[in-house]
């Protein structure tokens, strides 16, 4: 979108800056996200078309995509009866008669490959302070080979059309027949047990399936006994549905925060096979890219039985989490996670203390109780970033190079996208500079306050 907020005439180019991303944080920490609906792609998200398949990242040319991303766009065309063979959908793909995009640019964020096409199910999450909304695919399920993590064989395909038939109608009907479900007051619970919103969605997870169990009380005249069931089973062992809830919440957030002139907030980070992307709110949609770094450089905790040698990036724009102050920025208030992720108790909690020093607020409402109840860090400044040499810390999951989920870790960005966008923001700010920067090191305090 294009930069509507302040004119960059005033007062200075610091004041205008502080303004505009005093205003992008408020809108961030604002958000009241609800999910009030479950619908295909093609019926909500803007721009869809029966021959668009979403993916995560900065766009490519079809020839650029590879590995479990290229395969997961070909298993998308296939699910959606666009073409009889993976060499049929290769050469649709190809010729431009199929069209990949990113899913930011159509209202919505996608898990890992991020694939999404027209009949498969999406959650829609309605910012209500802010008048948003996000989207994200819904969760497949518990099996490690599945769309999302890049796999495509008629088990997946199946699993696919079982959350599209049964699981997400379901569901729909649960949320509709209570009006929607505030996602907010669920973030704050789970961050209290022991999740990160990102990499752990254990106990939101839990909390959702106990209001939906509630919801289908009320939906019991809509909602046989048997679907009932369908869906409490599949939430109870789904424990990474929340996920693609918070994801979807940060998009209808980060969205709120854009296209705020001057503001160097950082609004989408995300990932394809090739390379790393950001967003500012300043910038509006554009995109500052740098190829990835290797993946055997990143602190990396695999399940049994794998090695680094097995590792492959695929994607991903679960990195909109960090963007509203949660995963790797909540790292403090995810201490089960040292069980599953790279990392220890002592450095989860530095992590966190080096957040702070990359972020503009502490959020009002997520609160790390080891912290002594201390705000997450919330609003990515790419000014600070750039100046401090502290990239935020993500958590990721991993993927196996010829597809499957096969651990977790932390991704720590390239450096040189943000200074790029800060150089891009500074030539659309065209008003007098000012005196010293606030934001420069030798004034940024070691925390936000």
């Amino acid at each position: 979108m294009t930069p509507t907020t302040d004119a960059v005439t005033g007062p200075g180019r610091t004041e205008r800056r502080q303004r505009a991303n005093a205003e992008a944080v408020r809108r961030i920490v604002a958000s009241e996200p609800v999910l009030v609906d479950v619908r295909p792609a093609g019926e909500v998200l803007p721009g869809m078309t029966p021959r668009t398949i979403l993916t995560s990242g900065a766009p490519l040319d079809w020839a650029s995509y590879e590995g479990g991303q290229r395969t997961a766009i070909i298993g998308a065309v296939l699910f959606e009866g666009l073409a009889a063979t993976p060499e049929e959908a290769d050469a649709r793909l190809a010729s431009g008669d199929i069209r990949v995009e990113p899913c930011h640019d159509h209202g919505a964020v996608g898990s890992v490959s991020g694939v999404c096409s027209a009949s498969m199910p999406v959650l829609v999450v309605e910012d209500r302070a802010n008048g948003t909304t996000g989207h994200c695919r819904m969760n497949e399920g518990i099996a490690r080979e599945s769309l999302t993590f890049g796999v495509s064989n008629d088990a997946v395909l199946k699993q696919m059309a079982y959350v599209r038939d049964v699981i997400a109608p379901t569901l729909a009907e649960a949320v509709r027949s209570v009006g929607g479900i505030p996602l907010q007051p669920i973030i704050r619970r789970a961050l209290n047990m022991g999740d990160d919103l990102h990499s752990r969605n254990i106990a939101a997870s839990l909390i959702f399936r106990a209001r939906i169990q509630e919801a289908l009380l009320a939906a019991r005249d809509l909602v046989d006994d048997r679907r009932a069931l369908d869906l409490s089973v599949f939430l109870t062992e789904s424990e990474y549905f929340f996920l693609h809830l918070s994801m979807a919440a940060g998009k209808a957030a980060a969205d709120a925060a854009s296209g705020i002139a001057g503001s160097s907030v950082v609004t989408a980070m995300t990932v394809s096979g090739k390379e790393f992307a950001l967003r500012l709110s300043g910038t509006g949609d554009r995109w500052f890219r740098h190829p990835l770094p290797p993946i055997t450089s990143l602190p990396i905790k695999l399940f049994d039985g794998f090695t680094p040698d097995d590792l492959a990036f695929m994607g991903g724009e679960s990195t909109i989490t960090e963007t509203i102050g949660l995963g790797g920025m909540a790292a403090a208030a995810a201490m089960p996670m040292q069980d599953y992720s790279a990392g220890s108790p002592e450095g989860m909690v530095e992590q966190t203390h080096r957040m702070y020093r990359i972020t503009l607020a502490e959020h009002p409402v997520y609160r790390i109780p080891f912290l002594r109840f201390r705000g997450t860090p919330t609003g990515i400044d790419a000014r600070l970033v750039a100046d401090t040499g502290i990239p935020p810390v993500i958590h990721m999951g991993a993927s196996h190079r010829d597809g499957g989920h096969i651990g977790a870790g932390l991704f720590l960005p390239p450096l040189a996208p943000f200074q790029a966008a800060l150089d891009a923001l500074d030539t659309l700010d065209t008003g007098p500079a000012d005196t010293p920067d606030p934001y420069a090191p030798h004034a940024t305090p070691e925390d936000h306050a």
